[in-house]
């Protein structure tokens, strides 16, 4: 019996065959590239309204731009959800922010308002929520908590390539937002790869200078400056000119891939729903308001010995399946760099029994099945 795996990155050969062809004829005029890149994003309907995405090494980078954009001074506070991956943390304390970390709703795993409500101080900056799996989290209630306390509203998308709200694209909500391309994402670009979309044209010309060493050199290409010079601190951060070849080619796959990752996650909701109602597991719960991406589907059983149990039963079962993110805020350095708001009973306590099943393009129905059934042998 073979074994079912978690995650297989996105990709065919025609794809690596046009990327191949694109680096080939273009591999050191990398602003062809990114060109054709552009256009082919600006193509895809949810992606076709006035943003400014720039696209970088990592969705880790993206973060750390958004963060060096803010230009933040001692004291700024930031508020993240702990049940995140560390870059979140990261970028932002590395830029001279104070974490403070917020709970999470226990039906999306997403921040929860109402602990942010009780967060915010006369020194909040910014917001950050990540949008779970590819769900959104309550948009219009943290940007009127973001409104309300002169903060910024950011999103760390990183999950979200082709997940919307409300028919917009998430990550084009915020002042910026961040996605990434990582092999484990639904699109790849080849590895590595993310990509910052910048919503306010004040901070146009800031994030594009601070990816290119600190220099005006993208005013310069647009004509706008007769020379380039160093601006302000800076970095390497765009995305190679293969890695830019490999994403044009895959976006053009990106409908087909949303459509068939939405197919297998209600595959799995409407299998497992049985089980919800018997009260042996939780599962996601999907805000009307949400066109998800199937990134993430993942189950919430009753407690972490059960969750460790059943995860022992799949792998029997040559079935991967994991658990995610542990709190940030339950480390040494997230009690270091910040606080948290109240007792994170919620973080915690999902942190504790989630578990992810298999969610990828080379999955057929009948796996799904075999992996509903070992879940439903073990319920039994």
């Amino acid at each position: 019996m073979d074994w079912i795996r978690f995650n297989e990155p996105y990709g065919n050969e025609e794809i690596f065959k046009r990327a191949t062809e694109t680096s080939r004829r273009s591999l050191f005029e990398s602003d062809i590239i990114e060109e054709m890149l552009q256009r082919r994003l600006s193509s895809i309907d949810l992606y076709s309204g006035e943003t400014s995405p720039f696209f970088m090494q990592s969705g880790t980078a993206a973060l750390e731009v958004m963060a060096l954009a803010m230009d933040f001074k001692p004291g700024d506070e930031v508020i993240i959800p702990s049940f995140t991956y560390p870059a979140t943390a990261n970028a932002f304390q590395r830029a001279g922010a104070t974490i403070v970390f917020a709970d999470i709703e226990s039906d999306t795993c997403n921040l929860d308002p109402k602990s942010v409500e009780r967060a915010v101080t006369g020194k909040t900056r910014a917001i950050v929520p990540i949008h779970y799996g590819g769900v959104t989290a309550d948009i219009s209630s943290l940007q009127e908590l973001a409104s309300k306390s002169g903060a910024f509203f950011l999103e760390d998308a990183a999950h979200c390539i082709g997940a919307s709200y409300k028919g917009g694209a998430l990550g084009t909500f915020g002042t910026m937002g961040a996605i990434s391309f990582h092999s484990s994402k639904n699109i790849t670009s080849s590895g590595l790869g993310g990509c910052l979309f910048v919503n306010d044209g004040n901070l146009r010309d800031i994030v594009s200078e601070i990816i290119y060493q600190g220099t005006d050199r993208v005013a310069y290409r647009e004509g706008r400056v007769s020379s380039y010079r160093w601006k302000r601190p800076g970095g390497e951060y765009q995305m190679p000119a293969f890695s830019m070849a490999y994403l044009e080619a895959s976006l053009g796959r990106l409908d087909e891939v949303t459509r068939r990752r939405r197919e297998i996650w209600h595959m799995y909701h409407d299998k497992l729903s049985n089980l919800e109602a018997e009260g042996d597991l939780r599962l996601c719960r999907v805000p009307e308001s949400a066109g998800i991406n199937g990134h993430v589907f993942y189950t919430l059983v009753n407690g972490r010995q059960e969750r460790d149990n059943l995860k022992a039963h799949l792998h029997e079962r040559r079935i991967e399946a994991f658990t995610h993110y542990e709190p940030l805020h339950d480390t040494s350095i997230g009690r270091s760099a910040g606080r948290c708001e109240g007792e994170m009973s919620v973080t915690n306590s999902v942190a504790g029994r989630i578990l992810r099943l298999p969610m990828h393009m080379g999955l057929k129905d009948e796996d799904i099945d075999r992996v509903c059934s070992a879940i439903d042998e073990y319920m039994g």
